[in-house]
């Protein structure tokens, strides 16, 4: 399993990288869509213990986690920021989670279990060391604009030389 905080932090890289966007917005819609998938383990657990609804649809990385549950979202924060934001957040959860035991894509068509088992410590540790390089690097390419050319005149006088 994926932290929260992780899928967060990959999320907001990737935003940076892709919009390099100085308004909140976007980091905004990407960092709630990447974590409201896991609202299922707070919010399906306890009508599943009460006996309300039985399934592998009520479970954890069950509806919350599938292309359905990603559309409704980008849907719903389109109205707060960029629709690919939300997509990016949405996808990259459910991406680290077919990493780290699978998710349930095509629910509730399919109830299926797609995906692979890699060390969540070892997994939690690599995305987050990507994720804040990529920020690090989204940010100063951002503050210095790398694509941008540089004109430099040779100082005139004395005094322009120690300025």
């Amino acid at each position: 399993m994926v932290a929260t905080g992780v899928h967060i932090l990959i999320s907001l890289a990737l935003v940076v990288l892709l919009f390099r966007s100085e308004r909140p917005e976007p980091y905004l819609v990407a960092a709630l869509a990447a974590a409201v998938p896991d609202i299922d383990t707070f919010v399906f657990r306890p009508l599943v213990e009460l006996g309300y609804v039985e399934g592998a649809l009520w479970m954890h990385r069950g509806l919350t986690h599938s292309l359905l549950a990603g559309i409704a979202l980008t849907i719903l924060l389109a109205a707060f920021g960029p629709w690919r934001a939300a997509a990016i957040g949405f996808g990259s959860h459910i991406l680290l989670d077919s990493l780290s035991g699978g998710v349930r894509p095509f629910a509730p068509f399919d109830l299926a279990l797609y995906g692979v088992s890699v060390d969540w410590l070892l997994l939690n540790m690599l995305i987050s060391i990507i994720a804040v390089s990529m920020i690090l690097g989204g940010l100063l390419g951002m503050k210095y604009d790398f694509g941008r050319q540089v004109v430099s005149h040779p100082p005139e006088t004395l005094s322009e030389r120690f300025r």
